[in-house]
């Protein structure tokens, strides 16, 4: 039996396999899982989620039922999993005690929804544009029917997805240290301090990379981070 358990919530479009190079790095002691939404990778034969809250709860189910409630465990949510993450945790759907959140190019929940309010009429046009700018996308998806329908119809049905998010003022606050990964070029440290808000603990911030994704080439870097929180936990 592992001593804690480590949930990963990915961003749009994101799957299990996005996130191996960080997990394979993560201390043999810490059972992980990657949550897979469905409509890719291993559940790619699923249909994807029509709205957002159905996208949680599926998100939800895929945790509860790897969850081990004999031993505490840790959240990371990257973008929209952050979203996603603290959802879950302020709504209470993760069963067993929270040791650590860890929080990755996102600001704040209640930022985020009034960003998202901002964009009119989200068409794939406006959508493909957007994770350009990011950086988390390969031309070659767009230009191949294959790619496409493997890559970019899950991406796109998470922004579509997200882009109905609203915040939900519960005047509740997670009771959580919580460890804080962004780029400032992507997502300044003064809108991520934002989170503290919402959240009461200790926190740490660690700053990687130039754009969104910098999970891509930082993720031992963040494995280091991760590893360094749990194992003082174990």
């Amino acid at each position: 039996m592992s001593n804690l358990q480590l949930f990963i919530l990915p961003y749009a479009g994101g799957s299990i396999a996005a996130f191996k190079r960080l997990t394979d790095l993560i201390d043999e002691r810490v059972d992980v899982h990657t949550v897979e939404y469905a409509g890719r990778g291993t559940r790619a034969k699923e249909p994807l989620a029509e709205e957002i809250w159905s996208l949680l709860d599926d998100a939800a189910k895929f945790i509860s039922d790897r969850r081990d409630k004999r031993v505490s465990y840790a959240l990371m949510g990257y973008s929209m999993g952050s979203v996603l993450a603290y959802e879950m945790l302020v709504q209470k759907k993760i069963p067993g005690e929270l040791t650590h959140f860890f929080i990755s190019a996102e600001v704040s929940p209640k930022e985020r929804a009034l960003e998202l309010r901002k964009v009119e009429n989200p068409t794939d046009e406006r959508i493909l544009e957007r994770a350009r700018r990011l950086g988390g996308l390969d031309e070659r998806m767009v230009s191949n029917k294959r790619f496409a329908d493997i890559y970019l119809r899950p991406m796109l049905s998470d922004y579509r997805l997200f882009f109905q998010y609203q915040f939900r003022d519960r005047r509740e606050k997670i009771h959580s240290d919580t460890t804080f990964f962004y780029s400032e070029k992507d997502t300044a440290r003064t809108d991520v301090e934002k989170w503290q808000e919402l959240i009461d603990g200790e926190f740490d911030f660690h700053e990687f990379g130039v754009n969104h994704f910098f999970i891509n080439q930082y993720y031992k870097e963040m494995a280091d981070v991760i590893n360094h929180h749990l194992c003082n936990e174990i």
